[in-house]
């Protein structure tokens, strides 16, 4: 009779033991379940959960992420906002979309000499909006402004056609930029001389391309906007045209870099 009780408490802590570590293919199994080859899943996979209640099997496009020893790992999207469209960028070790501006005029828009008390004028009718991922921008017909989403370094292209009344008389060096409304300063700019000379004559006259590209540090506590300042009154044309045809000439954009 002792025979039969020690047999029977024997097996049942081996039973015990079996169970709390499952091995495929090793006898020394390291977790609960230790599989030692290949496997292969036909249907969903569940993470989390608790003893009682099913854990997740995420959504389409989702990437399984590890949270680290003693933490059940959980699905995440792969670029961190879902649907969003632009640039896959790394920051910190973490993927996401990197924030993109970028707007083309709709409307030429004239900036005077001497208006808004020389300080630098907000380009109008920038309100074609080809990306705008995050809406932070905001256009008008006689303004724009627009926030970065996160402090971080940001590239710039500012591609601007300008015409003026300049004939000669008077200097023309017409200037081209990011401007901080924050704290009331260029951030980023390009001047230059104007040669094309006067814009009078058929088609607004002669036109000069002003092309910026640089990057910059932004603060997503700050507001900025897309501007221009000139001695004389200078014309920004939306639409570049010709004998042969015209298409959109000035746009603006910024992406984020890190």
């Amino acid at each position: 009779m002792m025979k039969k009780k020690v047999f029977l408490i024997t097996s049942i802590f081996c039973s015990l033991y079996y169970h709390s570590q499952v091995g495929i293919n090793t006898a020394t199994p390291m977790k609960d379940m230790h599989v030692n080859g290949s496997l292969q899943i036909v249907n969903e996979l569940n993470v989390g959960g608790t003893a009682s209640t099913a854990g997740s099997a995420g959504i389409a496009g989702q990437v399984l992420k590890s949270n680290g020893p003693g933490t059940a790992p959980s699905w995440e999207s792969i670029a961190g906002v879902p649907g969003s469209t632009g640039t896959v960028i790394a920051v910190d070790g973490k993927f996401l979309v990197a924030q993109e501006i970028i707007v083309q005029m709709t409307n030429d828009f004239t900036v005077t000499a001497g208006s808004n008390g020389g300080i630098p004028v907000a380009i109008g009718s920038l309100n074609n909006e080809i990306v705008d991922n995050e809406n932070l921008y905001t256009g008008s017909p006689s303004t724009n402004s627009f926030k970065v989403s996160a402090d971080g370094v940001y590239q710039i292209m500012m591609n601007a056609q300008l015409s003026t009344t300049n004939d000669g008389a008077q200097p023309s060096i017409p200037v081209l930029g990011i401007w901080d409304d924050t704290i009331g300063s260029w951030v980023a700019r390009v001047n230059d001389v104007y040669w094309a000379g006067s814009n009078s004559g058929s088609g607004g006259g002669p036109k000069q391309t002003y092309t910026l590209i640089t990057s910059i540090p932004m603060l997503a506590s700050h507001t900025y906007s897309f501007r221009m300042y000139n001695t004389v009154d200078v014309t920004i044309r939306y639409l570049s045209s010709g004998a042969t045809g015209s298409g959109p000439v000035t746009q603006m954009s910024l992406r984020r870099l890190k």
